[in-house]
Parts: C-alpha cells; structure tokens; sequence
C-alpha cells in the first residue's frame, strides 16, 4: 500500500478505499503505509473514538460557568490555554475529553484549582470505607510515593484528586484540613 502521486492511497491487491479496488503501485521513494494508517483512511472501518462521558459534559458545563463569570470569550481562554477557540467550545459542551495537563492550564488560566474542576465531573459520593481498613503503613507508602513524584504540575493534579475525593467522602476519615 502506498500514497499515488494524485495523493489517493493505494492498497495491496485486492483491497479497497472508499469501495473502489487499488492496486499496490506506490510512489517512487515512498513508504508504503501500515495496515492501521490504511483502515485510518478507510470511512467503511470503524473508527477507534472512545465516546465521551456524562463527567465530560459536566467538566464542559463548569469551564463554560467559571468562562463566563470571569467575563471571557471561548477565543480568549483557548488562547490563554494553547487550544482554537472550536476545541475549547468542543470541550465545554462535552463533545471531546480534556486531559489532565489541559484541565490544568484551564484551571490557571480561569484563576481556580483544578480540583473546582474535577468538583463538578465526580460522580455521586461511594460508599465511605472504614477507617479501619487504613492502616500507618499505607499513610507511608503514600507518603513515599508522593515524594517520588518530581514534577510539581503531577503533584499539584493528585492533591486535586485527593481534595475532591476527600470533599465527596465527609465520612471518609480524614481531619478536614
């Protein structure tokens, strides 16, 4: 399989793009492409999308409340994060997920921890789990685990994670502080 000088990709025998049967004449100088690249170009083979979540459209809702009480346009906190104004649109409404490094830069450039974040994305508080079950030597592989991690942006993403599963558990143990 290769790319024809007319940029349609060509199959090995046999195969199709878009119904119609190529053959393998590839350009001269040019590799032909793997058989993932050709299914990627392929509109008949589906396509490998996880879908959206209801804490996706969640986070979306939040960002677009925290946007526009700042007084912000879409282009205006795209701009601030490194993203066009259409992906910030898409991640407010809930259409594309946001990673954690973004939700990061979108928390900062939005004057908020990223944890005010994740507070509307939780899913309903679990169950709390005996305090019991905790034991000291979790508390220092935690520890330990913790102080390993070099870069501040990944400690700042858990102290988020832990400050909201710790604002959705009031039972869960902890001092609260």
């Amino acid at each position: 399989m290769g790319i024809q000088m007319d940029g349609r990709a060509s199959l090995a025998p046999g195969g199709t793009i878009t119904g119609k049967t190529a053959s393998n004449s590839s350009a001269p100088g040019r590799e032909p492409l793997s058989r993932i690249e050709a299914e990627e170009m392929d509109a008949s083979v589906p396509a490998r999308v996880r879908a959206p979540m209801p804490s996706d459209s969640a986070l979306g809702r939040k960002v677009r409340e925290l946007r526009r009480s700042r007084g912000m346009t879409q282009k205006e906190l795209a701009s601030a994060v490194g993203v066009t104004g259409a992906q910030l649109h898409r991640y407010e409404t809930g259409a594309t997920r946001v990673a954690a490094s973004r939700m990061i830069a979108i928390a900062e450039a939005l004057g908020v921890r990223p944890d005010v974040l994740l507070e509307s994305a939780a899913p309903e508080p679990m169950p709390s789990i005996s305090t019991e079950a905790s034991t000291g030597e979790d508390l220092l592989e935690l520890i330990q685990l913790f102080s390993a991690i070099g870069d501040p942006k990944n400690r700042n993403a858990i102290l988020a994670v832990a400050r909201m599963m710790a604002s959705t558990n009031p039972t869960g143990g902890g001092n609260g502080g």
